[in-house]
């Protein structure tokens, strides 16, 4: 069905039509005065139905364009957060929209790992591909959700050191916000009113200290002992507050994790493809350590990797979906346009992005309007003015309605603005991004 005329015809007319709809996204513009009653109908019912308001007033009207996407109330929006990280593509990306029709084609809406079409096959194929180059990962288990890739990660490890059950988890991690993810999880706003179960131990995340993690694990491992079943580490903080550490800071907790033969369960769920690289490890060369790896966002769904020692015994890991046939189609696209086109590596467009944001905000800086720039690639963080987390929330809602959208990320104590940005932003997005935070971060300082 899928080499036939009528299909290729109307593949042709659809993208074109997308492509004509979307010419006239170049920059951020407020929204239509007409639209704008129904728009908020739409928000307030949306509201009552999921009991909770949206946290911006966003409804996509379908159209994008790179790093612009056009709101159901006319106005256009610049995409620095990604939908906290999946459209690492951006909005109507030509070639993910044709594999997504590939995928709507399928037989199924949904694959299971029961019953799987060949693209199943293709995507793990070339996923492994990618890392095996640098790691002894050797199998993966995929699934809808990170949180879900975290689940799986976890019960593997757990079989592997025969029932040990403690975790290990670093100062401000984020694991998910599943029962036990959430616990993982160092945010107290996401846990109100659960239960704790005493099963993590916390590390400093200490770049600047690294002999203080290193005493904290030493600690932990001589009152637990054989009861510690792994150390789950973000490479780069995300939720935490985008901090990011050597591999100086990492290789002496690795190989004392390794002496003792704790699991090391590399989180890349959000850094997946955002360093300049496909993974973290890949960056920081620390593929040799890794046992288990879970990725997710940019991939359009998630998974588990882990190396041929972890392979879980059948029945461990299963579930009903692995993904949709549309996310399995994108995914492998995802893959293929970022491995084969020139975005990753020191000199990839990745890393130039990198280069060309953080040069922005230095800028920004160097006024007295933000500070402390730090990330990887396309993930980076900054705070804003002295980091009050009421002013960041006021200050994320001024950017969105003047045509920017990020997020936060850091403590309550103190919030940091997290930019996610598309690969395939533009220097004039970057401009138009700059002048948009500059002239919202004066009016608060004022």
């Amino acid at each position: 069905m899928k080499n036939v005329k009528p299909y290729n015809s109307l593949l042709t007319s659809f993208l074109k039509e997308i492509e004509k709809q979307s010419l006239f996204l170049n920059k951020p513009r407020d929204s239509d005065p007409s639209k704008r009653e129904s728009y908020y109908k739409n928000l307030e019912q949306i509201a009552h139905l999921r009991g909770r308001p949206a946290y911006y007033p966003y409804i996509s009207s379908g159209v994008g364009h790179g790093a612009l996407v056009q709101l159901l109330d006319g106005s256009v929006k610049l995409d620095f957060i990604c939908g906290i990280g999946p459209h690492i593509l951006g909005h109507s990306h030509p070639e993910i929209l044709k594999a997504s029709l590939r995928g709507a084609l399928e037989d199924t809406t949904m694959q299971g790992h029961l019953q799987f079409s060949s693209i199943y096959k293709e995507f793990l194929e070339k996923l492994l591909f990618l890392a095996r180059r640098k790691s002894r990962l050797r199998q993966a288990w995929l699934c809808p959700s990170g949180s879900m890739a975290n689940e799986n990660a976890l019960k593997v490890i757990r079989q592997k050191k025969e029932g040990a059950k403690t975790i290990l988890a670093f100062e401000r991690a984020f694991a998910g916000r599943t029962t036990l993810m959430a616990e993982i999880t160092d945010n107290p706003s996401i846990k109100q009113g659960l239960p704790s179960y005493d099963e993590v131990l916390r590390v400093p995340f200490s770049p600047e200290d690294p002999e203080k993690s290193l005493e904290v694990l030493k600690k932990h491992w001589n009152q637990k002992g054989k009861d510690i079943a792994c150390f789950m580490v973000e490479l780069m903080q995300g939720d935490g507050g985008c901090y990011r550490a050597s591999r100086d800071f990492f290789v002496p907790l690795f190989e004392f994790c390794r002496e003792k033969q704790i699991a090391i369960w590399l989180d890349e769920v959000q850094t997946f493809a955002r360093s300049g690289e496909f993974f973290g490890f890949e960056k920081l060369n620390l593929g040799e350590y890794v046992d288990v790896c879970t990725i997710g966002k940019a991939l359009q769904l998630s998974a588990s990797l882990w190396t041929k020692e972890y392979n879980p015994k059948p029945g461990l890991v299963s579930g009903t979906f692995s993904s949709s046939s549309t996310s399995l189609h994108s995914g492998l696209e995802v893959l293929k346009i970022l491995d084969e086109k020139n975005y990753m590596g020191e000199q990839g467009r990745i890393s130039q992005i990198y280069e060309q944001w953080v040069s922005r905000l230095k800028v920004l800086e160097q006024e007295n309007l933000v500070s402390e720039i730090e990330g990887w690639g396309l993930m980076i963080g900054v705070t804003p003015l002295d980091g009050n987390p009421e002013m960041v929330k006021k200050l994320l809602q001024v950017l969105f309605q003047k045509g920017l959208m990020c997020y936060s990320c850091g403590s309550d104590l103190k919030k940091r603005l997290r930019f996610l940005l598309p690969a395939v932003v533009q220097n004039e997005n970057l401009d138009q991004a700059l002048e948009i935070l500059r002239e919202a971060l004066l009016e608060l300082k004022k």
